[in-house]
């Protein structure tokens, strides 16, 4: 694995390229070139998870998971580039905003919807970067003779330094390194699970050939049907429509400057999406040709790793895990710090308030890392669908459509946030703290029911916005 050396040399590396922040705005980054916007992108939106849980995933379900890496690549990447990034970019430089909380706040003429979902945003997306925290936490412990607690604190503190050194420039700066790390260690492993199984041609054929199971009911060439189908499509939702709306990603839209360098993104970032996502699911489909059985999805790839790959390989692996871990970690601290410095109290940051944001963000996640609580938990495996349920209709609404309605935002805000909470908490039979009160809506992801909600409260808002406006005019 990782040698002491080799942590050491890549954290200074880490902390050096945050320095190129210095002197800079912390929440806004300058002119950033679009190599680096295209492989920040790409490290902001692939965590860990992604790239070692999913793939486990892929291991039971087959091929099926490659349609996560297509609605990531197509819905999640070009659609927001060719749809979203530089109306948005547009909308904060009219607006002033330097956030993406006020951005839909003053967006839609209420700097208290702003504060917030601020609010909301560093709740559960500090709780969350907790678990990223974890996640390389106990990676490291295997490599450094010190306890995961401990380990945990020590990158706490450095993603906080990274992030109080740089700003939002130096985070891109250091995420542009880990994207590309994170590129050349899966490459590594899918290249050699390829070369065991012999080939793409010959491992789809040998996987076809295999009986069918309760997870892939048609094989693992074919998207299930029943609930094991409906699974992998919601997987494709939550992860591909949406991030549209996750501030860190909604962030990395601010550093653009003009359309054309975005043009010359997008192809980039899918390219590199296609090789990390596209590439480890592939592999680790094919892998049940190598190990048919896995007691423990989320041990798949660390198995390969050892069964197939030398000293190098696996060194180059780990880095890309960990990479993907910090990654997330730096964009999750510094939408939380943005919160907590700026939008909350409703003024621009000082170089102590920044710092006083960034240290609650370290005590946060290092005392959430080593709690292991029920509600922790709900907010780690919630917190991208409840984001999404309470800002993806208002930031639509107002980027896309160039709709400003308070009422209506309110309303989708409200409705989206409440139900996709209800719906995690009773109904929703992976999360619910009770019985689920029915037996059909917990099937149902609550994403799906959240935006439905969310957009029928935005007609509603809107509705009763009109309503008022014709009676004043009466």
């Amino acid at each position: 694995m990782l040698s002491t050396l080799t942590v050491a040399v890549y954290f200074a590396l880490f902390i050096f390229l945050a320095r190129k922040g210095r002197g800079h705005d912390s929440a806004l980054p300058g002119r950033v070139g679009f190599v680096v916007q295209a492989f920040a992108y790409v490290a902001t939106y692939i965590s860990a998870v992604a790239l070692v849980g999913f793939s486990g995933l892929a291991h039971a379900y087959g091929l099926q998971l490659l349609l996560v890496a297509a609605g990531n690549i197509i819905l999640g990447t070009w659609v927001v580039y060719r749809f979203l990034a530089w109306p948005t970019k547009q909308r904060q430089e009219e607006l002033g905003a330097r956030s993406p909380a006020m951005l839909i706040g003053i967006g839609h003429d209420s700097v208290l919807l702003g504060r917030v979902l601020a609010l909301i945003f560093a709740v559960f997306l500090g709780v969350y970067s907790s678990a990223v925290i974890k996640g390389a936490g106990l990676l490291l412990a295997q490599v450094i003779d010190l306890p995961p607690w401990m380990l945990n604190w020590l990158i706490a503190l450095a993603v906080g330094a990274c992030v109080i050194l740089g700003g939002l420039r130096g985070v891109l700066y250091t995420e542009a390194m880990q994207g590309l790390i994170m590129l050349v260690g899966i490459a590594v492993i899918v290249g050699a699970v390829l070369s065991r199984v012999g080939g793409p041609i010959n491992g789809v054929a040998a996987l076809a050939a295999l009986p069918p199971t309760d997870l892939a009911d048609n094989g693992f060439t074919s998207l299930s049907s029943g609930g094991s189908g409906l699974f992998v499509l919601s997987l494709v939702s939550v992860t591909s429509v949406a991030v549209w709306a996750q501030p860190q990603i909604i962030q990395r839209h601010f550093a653009a400057s003009s359309r054309e360098q975005l043009r010359r993104t997008a192809p980039l970032a899918m390219l590199v999406l296609t090789v990390l996502l596209g590439g480890m699911y592939f592999a680790a489909a094919l892998s049940k040709l190598i190990l048919p059985e896995v007691a423990n999805p989320d041990m798949l790839m660390p198995h390969l790793v050892q069964m197939l790959l030398p000293s190098v390989g696996m060194q180059l692996f780990v880095l890309a895990i960990l990479s993907a871990s910090l990654s997330t970690a730096t964009a999750l601290y510094h939408i939380a710090a943005m919160a907590v410095s700026e939008d909350l109290p409703g003024r621009k940051s000082t170089m102590t308030t920044w710092g006083l944001g960034i240290l609650l963000c370290v005590l946060v996640s290092g005392f959430c890392a080593q709690a292991e609580g029920r509600l922790i938990a709900v907010i780690h495996t919630t917190s991208w669908s409840m984001v999404a349920s309470v800002a993806l209709v208002p930031y639509l609404a107002l980027v896309i459509f160039g709709r400003r309605d308070r009422g209506a935002a309110w309303c989708s805000a409200l409705s989206g946030f409440l139900c996709c909470l209800f719906w995690y908490l009773f109904l929703y039979r992976p999360t619910a703290i009770v019985t689920p009160l029915a037996d059909g809506p917990a099937l149902i992801p609550p994403f799906f029911a959240s935006i439905v909600l969310s957009v029928a409260g935005w007609f509603v808002g809107t509705f009763f916005h009109n309503s008022n406006s014709k009676s004043k005019i009466s």
